[in-house]
């Protein structure tokens, strides 16, 4: 399904005030997408930056672009909810989030905060309290926008706006978006700053953001670095791309495992190296994780008084999950955090000749909401969906996901440690490469 804008549309006050009518045409299930909006306010400040750019007046790099912030970032005067009826009556944020006080002074509009999975616990964007949005890529609006930034997401592809802050602990930045086929960038931890961001799990967790375009993703980066990174785009015939020898036997749609190849092909006809190596490591970091069971030992510890005090206010799917993590022993969790420090080393050599590996976004097209509603399903989909995204959190490695022509499924590249700008660089230059149909 072509997306109701252009793929970069003009930004300012003429496309805000196009994607306005959008929403606003929408049944409340279409609306899904926000929790809380001011609409009236960015519409003036775009205003604004129109008179100051037509008036020849020196503007900031953001200038024009407008920003949405997920529900789990401070934003003044808004409740920190994670989209959670635990915390939507919580008092309102003092401060923003430092990441959200950087985009702003470097010139980005402000016009929403967008919904979530309750307190980013699944990867498909469930919401039974507030919503599931929808891919914009699916006609007949039944399949998952993703999560567990969803309305980040939507909002992007539908053109609600240029930049969407969000946080990324398994693939939560890059799953929806490339079930909604915009670029989603996981960066290495610590390149932003953290605070201001409620946490599922303090070991994995990094602010991340979506963008329609890796160029535009470049540009937000390097405002979040404090300034511009000049690192000059790569040829083609000077990447080299690893593809780990375990997809072969990793469970793939038919329509993603095609598209990828046909990437695959298309990148190597270009001059791209691509090599198939062993990179067993990775697996072994995502099963340290599993067995140590990390996350869930982490986010029992941010949720225990919550879970005390307001239990019926939880959405059950997240619960459950939430309550699994309370008889964990401390050891096994403080033992596989030293293991997957060398597990980490490990991977490193294992990539040190090769600039990222490449693998699908996702192995699946996204489901069907109502396929969703049994409790097991549903847990191994949401398993399933972050199964190729999470090697990038447990080794901490940058990651983005790229779209594939107008296909709800995403070219996936994990770059070398610390390496973010150059993995930025080398996404803007295989980036047209994927526009065309498969």
């Amino acid at each position: 399904m072509p997306l109701p804008f252009e793929q970069n549309p003009p930004s300012g006050v003429s496309a805000f005030t196009a994607a306005l009518s959008d929403y606003e045409a929408r049944s409340w299930e279409g609306r899904a997408v926000f929790l809380a909006e001011r609409f009236a306010t960015a519409h003036e400040e775009l205003v604004d930056w129109e008179q100051r750019r037509l008036a020849g007046n020196p503007l900031p790099p953001l200038a024009g672009l407008t920003m949405t912030v997920k529900a789990c970032f401070d934003v003044k005067g808004w409740p920190t909810s994670c989209a959670s009826k635990v915390l939507a009556h919580s008092p309102t944020a003092e401060e923003n989030a430092t990441i959200v006080t950087l985009l702003e002074a470097s010139g980005a509009t402000l016009i929403a905060q967008t919904n979530m999975t309750e307190f980013a616990y699944g990867a498909l964007g469930v919401n039974t309290s507030f919503g599931t949005p929808r891919t914009p890529l699916d006609a007949k609006q039944e399949r998952v926008a993703g999560g567990s930034s969803s309305g980040a997401a939507v909002a992007v592809a539908r053109g609600y706006c240029d930049i969407s802050v969000c946080s990324d602990t398994s693939g939560s930045a890059r799953i929806p978006a490339a079930f909604c086929g915009v670029v989603g960038f996981k960066p290495s931890r610590g390149r932003y700053p953290a605070d201001g961001m409620k946490w599922l799990s303090t070991s994995f967790d990094v602010p991340g953001f979506m963008t329609r375009s890796a160029q535009m993703c470049q540009m937000v980066d390097g405002v979040l670095c404090g300034n511009p990174i000049d690192v000059p785009l790569p040829k083609a015939r000077d990447i080299r791309l690893a593809v780990p020898a375990f997809y072969n036997a990793v469970v793939v749609d038919e329509e993603v495992r095609n598209a990828v190849s046909h990437c695959i092909n298309v990148l190597s006809g270009a001059g791209v190296t691509i090599s198939e190596i062993p990179l067993e490591s990775l697996q072994l970091g995502t099963k340290i994780a599993a067995e140590g069971r990390i996350i869930a030992y982490e986010a029992y510890r941010q949720h225990r008084e919550l879970l005390q005090q307001s239990p019926q206010l939880y959405d059950p799917l997240i619960a459950v999950r939430l309550k699994l993590g309370e008889a964990i022993p401390e050891k096994l969790y403080q033992d596989a955090l030293e293991t997957l420090q060398a597990c980490r080393e490990q991977v490193d050599r294992e990539i040190e000749h090769f600039d990222a590996f490449l693998l699908p976004t996702v192995p699946m097209m996204p489901p069907c909401v109502d396929a969703l509603e049994e409790h097991s399903h549903y847990l191994a989909v949401n398993s399933r969906s972050f199964s190729l995204t999470e090697f990038a959190n447990r080794i901490d490695l940058p990651s983005i996901t790229l779209p594939i022509g107008g296909l709800p499924i995403g070219l996936m590249l994990t770059g070398r440690r610390a390496s973010d700008s150059n993995l930025l660089a080398m996404a803007c230059a295989l980036e047209p490469f994927l526009a065309i149909n498969t």
